[in-house]
């Protein structure tokens, strides 16, 4: 299934162009991950798979599947609160994101700009929750021959601009308990790590 998604990445990148111009950095999934802070709780969500084509030292197309599946809580010890630790992961997954319908998010790079030195300004469509909606932000970008080092800025998405309205202060659900909400805010930082192919 990786293996499709990065070479379906490559197709659509390279359709109509010459390949040997190109090459390709793919992510290693077992480093890279998304940071997520919302209200009090902090964690992490990997990737599934994805990476960047670059012609010469250009970045000209990428793509990024984010595994739902994976969202962690960081922020208390499950040793101590193992069970709250579960029952809160298990709410994200299933009560807000709805991972048994929407498994995957998936971001598609739609333009790159170089601001300075080793900044740089992506722009994209990201999926989520079944709604694609433009995503930009800033990140540090640094590559060598083989490898490429992405770390963003800290940014913030609205989850109910995806749909996602799960205990919303904006529309809670009638069965919210004890008419409990939680912040639309969610503050991100992406880190990756690509190893070319």
């Amino acid at each position: 299934m990786k293996k499709f998604l990065f070479i379906l990445l490559i197709i659509n990148a390279l359709e109509g162009l010459q390949a040997q111009q190109y090459s390709f950095f793919r992510a290693d999934t077992l480093v890279s991950n998304l940071l997520w802070k919302c209200d009090k709780h902090n964690g992490t969500v990997k990737l599934r798979d994805g990476g960047f084509v670059l012609e010469g030292n250009q970045i000209v197309a990428g793509k990024f599947i984010v595994d739902l599946h994976t969202i962690k809580d960081v922020d208390m010890n499950p040793k101590q609160f193992g069970t709250a630790v579960l029952i809160l992961e298990n709410t994200i997954k299933n009560e807000f994101f709805e991972i048994e319908k929407y498994p995957f998010a998936v971001f598609d790079l739609v333009d790159i700009r170089h601001l300075k030195a080793d900044t740089y300004e992506l722009t994209g469509d990201f999926t989520l929750h079944g709604n694609t909606l433009c995503l930009t932000f800033q990140a540090s970008i640094r590559q060598d021959l083989q490898d490429i080092t992405l770390k963003s800025e800290r940014f913030t998405i609205d989850r109910t601009d995806w749909g996602v309205y799960r205990m919303s202060p904006k529309r809670p659900y009638s069965d919210d308990e004890n008419g409990w909400t939680v912040p639309d805010k969610i503050e991100i930082e992406i880190n990756l790590k690509l190893q070319k192919e």
